[in-house]
């Protein structure tokens, strides 16, 4: 089928986001768990199409798709705990990816440029996982001889999801894109993401993923932790309000529908979206206070530490460009 797209398709964006964020939670479900002192890692193939993710859709598509797959894993998988910061280190995996396969008008076509985005995506991850589980084991106190071992074997199999990933995804990118390719549709989707490298709406991109990403990380945490947090506390005879969670998911379901006009240059969109990010903001505070001095909470910390991260990150790239809108003006 053949598809006119002489316009940005963001349908074609979401449709082909969404599939591979689909394919990144089947994959890592394809995997060895492995055992690691009271911890555990695995080997299998979500990296493979992390990677694939990157050099198919580009920086921000792919990253999007494989830090959403990989976090929505984590929370369904019984890895919750860590799926903020899954989510964060494999966007950055495919993004790095994506941003050196498309590079310098490859638009990842060209070979050498492929192969060096899938590899400094790969290390990206590998340093970004194995800083996480230095720094969460020395938080639990954890003796040297066993933060050695421990970060020997995930040393050992992060290292191996790596090569299995680059060898893999880089020669079914090349297969998968040339047939791609006959389809005007995804054409549309590759001039879009080579935009995103070098046109003036890259701080906006990022702003929106970011937002995005938050979002709907928000929401899937409260609809899948909630419920086992509340009885949790039940068990210890103590309660946890709940109100201030779903309007938590509330606020993240107009901050991504926010994000969405802002992507499509709708009107007053920045305004709404600095809104919302703003609110979103305030009640990561409040919960990040929560979680430091309720017990039932701690272990959520970093949740709360990682969404304030992701929307002063989001403010970031969003103020700057409404300043300078104002100027021109």
């Amino acid at each position: 089928m053949q598809i006119n797209t002489s316009k940005k398709s963001g349908a074609a964006n979401l449709a082909l986001t969404g599939l591979m964020g689909a394919l990144v939670i089947v994959g890592t479900f394809i995997s060895i768990p492995i055992p690691v002192l009271g911890d555990r890692t695995m080997i299998g193939l979500g990296n493979v199409f992390c990677i694939l993710s990157g050099l198919l859709l580009g920086p921000v598509c792919g990253g999007l798709a494989a830090g959403v797959g990989s976090g929505v894993f984590d929370l369904i998988g019984g890895w919750a705990a860590s799926a903020p910061t899954t989510l964060i280190n494999k966007f950055m995996m495919a993004f790095v990816c994506g941003a050196i396969a498309w590079s310098g008008h490859s638009q990842g076509r060209r070979l050498p440029r492929v192969i060096l985005g899938a590899v400094s995506g790969s290390l990206t991850y590998c340093v970004l996982y194995l800083l996480k589980s230095l720094i969460e084991a020395k938080l639990e106190g954890s003796a040297d001889e066993a933060v050695a071992i421990l970060l020997g074997t995930k040393a050992v199999a992060t290292v191996v999801n790596a090569v299995i990933a680059d060898v893999v995804a880089v020669p079914l990118s090349i297969a998968i894109r040339r047939s791609l390719e006959t389809n005007r549709m995804y054409l549309g989707v590759a001039q879009s993401s080579a935009e995103q490298l070098t046109g003036h709406d890259l701080r906006r991109g990022v702003a929106v993923t970011l937002l995005l990403v938050q979002a709907v990380l928000q929401v899937v945490c409260v609809a899948v932790l909630l419920p086992s947090v509340q009885s949790s506390a039940a068990e210890a005879g103590s309660a946890i309000t709940a109100w201030p969670f779903w309007l938590a998911a509330a606020v993240s379901a107009a901050q991504a529908v926010c994000a969405v006009l802002l992507a499509r240059h709708g009107r007053h969109a920045v305004s709404l979206v600095v809104l919302c990010a703003a609110v979103s903001l305030a009640l990561s505070v409040w919960f990040t206070a929560a979680a430091a001095v309720q017990p039932l909470l701690a272990k959520y910390l970093p949740i709360g530490v990682v969404f304030l991260a992701i929307l002063l990150a989001a403010l970031g790239f969003l103020l700057p460009a409404r300043e300078g809108k104002k100027r021109r003006a």
